[in-house]
């Protein structure tokens, strides 16, 4: 015959059984590390819980007392204390593990505390524990285990109301909102325990059922609504002649201040048909706003808590997420930036570790890697071993063609957008007054030959530069060169007027003058520069 106290703990290790398997899970799915396993070494510490619970309930039922039932307890109490405190350091490590655990020495300190406090609790345990539960006759124990308890429960308080007013991005706070409701049940359950008076010998599991409650709105919080997402997803096909002739299976380097041409490459290289991945220091709108990326998956880099931002103390994270990445497609194109901000965190080496880690991850899935990297803001010697793993970035350029300026007219003569060369790459003699003369000569064309229905002029030559022009049905596109003019040119601006009209449409029927109602069209005319 099964005995009550066999059923109660029974149910206390299943509970935690199934609290630590939540916990595995979180680790498996979710890149940070150290979070992951502080929350599996709180379950574990659950389970621990239980299995010394039943042991007291087995000294007790068997009438089984002495040395044995007074460690069991003392130990009881060691493990129940770790649970809660790296509960208490998981929620506050998944929200600020950046800002609070960048340094090991802190980290260090957390274990050091931990361990002292759940030494103190047991040690205080010099009386056998009542026959209706595992709760100490000794009034310092029970003070120390309440008092250390709930500065634990209001430090995991403290840090989710923190993110819930600090924080604005939405899944944040739904992370947040549904780890409080966990939190608040069992520690509830737990400020109430030690005061319940039920009939019966040993009372029912609920610490560990609540705990179990707790464990799974972690889970659900973590796993249902993901910090991280780096689902491959493609853009919209443009046939663009290629003007990175970028080769599977390498690796190649941009040496520049700014990132531009690595993501413009990536740009080029999505349009074309591949699945990228955009690795940077810049917010996402920027990116996606100035390189024309709609939905290519982006990871931004730095301190906040937020969706798809990485801490730069964490580059693990980073590893893993493109692991996922890429084993959900063959062969990929990654864009890393933000090798100096990395470096001033983790040191140069470990940031080469994880060059060294994404190459191969890309590599051996036939695709392509591309880092924008600033070689002057390194050491020398650390620029020289890029240099050495990576290639520099190729570039198709057409002999004697250097494009000056580009102009997106509306059919109405208004000019839409203009883009040119930044200005260290424009020729000598190249000033506002050129410019403006340029740019009205076109417009002209484009109100009097246009407008009149007259034959459309393609070319129109002003001085040595040449000025190629391709008409849609709202826009008109004018890209100037210097020198011969490209042979696939106007190929390409055909391609633009086609993929600018489609997009913009309905918005340039009732466009009202203002840029900002036609974002991202500047992304796509700065490629006509390339």
């Amino acid at each position: 015959m099964v005995e009550q106290y066999q059923w109660y703990s029974l149910l206390s290790i299943v509970t935690s059984s199934i609290a630590l398997a939540l916990a595995l899970l979180v680790l498996r799915r979710y890149p940070g590390r150290r979070a992951g396993a502080t929350f599996v070494s709180a379950m574990s510490f659950f389970l621990l819980a239980a299995l010394f619970g039943y042991l007291i309930r087995y000294g007790f039922a068997e009438q089984e007392g002495g040395e044995t039932l007074m460690w069991a307890t003392r130990l009881f109490y060691f493990v129940h204390m770790l649970a809660v405190g790296y509960t208490a350091a998981f929620v506050g490590m998944y929200f600020y593990g950046f800002q609070v655990f960048r340094r090991r020495a802190v980290s260090t300190f957390m274990h050091v505390s931990l361990g002292a406090a759940a030494v103190l609790v047991a040690s205080l345990v010099t009386e056998f524990p009542s026959p209706t539960g595992p709760m100490p006759r000794t009034t310092n124990a029970r003070i120390a285990l309440a008092t250390i308890s709930t500065a634990y429960g209001v430090l995991m308080l403290a840090t989710i109301g923190r993110t819930l007013s600090k924080s604005r991005d939405p899944t944040v706070r739904r992370q947040a909102t549904i780890m409080l409701a966990g939190i608040l049940l069992h520690g509830a359950t737990a400020e109430s325990y030690a005061y319940l008076r039920l009939e019966g010998q040993f009372p029912p599991p609920f610490l560990t059922a609540s705990a179990l409650i707790m464990a799974t709105s972690f889970a659900i919080a973590i796993l249902r609504y993901r910090m991280f997402d780096v689902t491959p997803r493609p853009e919209e096909a443009v046939a663009y002649p290629r003007k990175f002739p970028l080769l599977p299976g390498r690796a190649y380097f941009a040496n520049e201040r700014h990132p531009d041409l690595a993501f413009r490459a990536l740009g080029e290289a999505v349009r074309l048909g591949d699945i990228g991945l955009v690795i940077t220091r810049l917010p996402p709108s920027a990116v996606r706003e100035g390189f024309d990326l709609e939905t290519t998956t982006i990871l931004t880099l730095g301190t906040a808590a937020g969706r798809n931002t990485i801490p730069p103390t964490h580059p693990e994270m980073l590893e893993r997420l493109a692991t996922e990445f890429v084993a959900e497609k063959r062969g990929p194109i990654i864009a890393l930036e933000g090798v100096e901000y990395l470096a001033t965190y983790v040191g140069f080496p470990r940031v080469l570790q994880t060059v060294h880690t994404l190459r191969d991850l890309v590599t051996a899935a036939g695709g392509t890697l591309l880092v924008s990297v600033d070689l002057a803001a390194l050491e020398e010697r650390d620029h020289r071993v890029l240099e050495r793993e990576l290639e520099p970035l190729p570039r198709a350029t057409v002999e004697g063609a250097t494009p000056q300026d580009v102009f997106v007219i509306h059919s109405s003569g208004l000019l839409v957008t203009h883009a040119c060369p930044p200005a260290p790459s424009r020729p000598e003699g190249a000033d506002g007054d050129l410019m403006a003369g340029m740019l009205t000569a076109i417009m002209n064309f484009a109100r009097v030959s246009f407008a009149e229905g007259t034959q459309e002029l393609k070319r129109l030559d002003l001085g040595d530069k040449k000025v190629v022009i391709e008409r849609g049905e709202k826009l008109i596109l004018a890209v100037v060169f210097k020198g011969r003019e490209p042979e696939h040119v106007a190929d390409e601006m055909r391609a633009f007027l086609s993929r600018a009209e489609r997009k913009f449409g309905d918005r340039l029927d009732r466009w009202s003058g203002s840029v900002d109602e036609l974002a991202g069209l500047s992304a796509m005319t700065a490629r006509l520069l390339l």
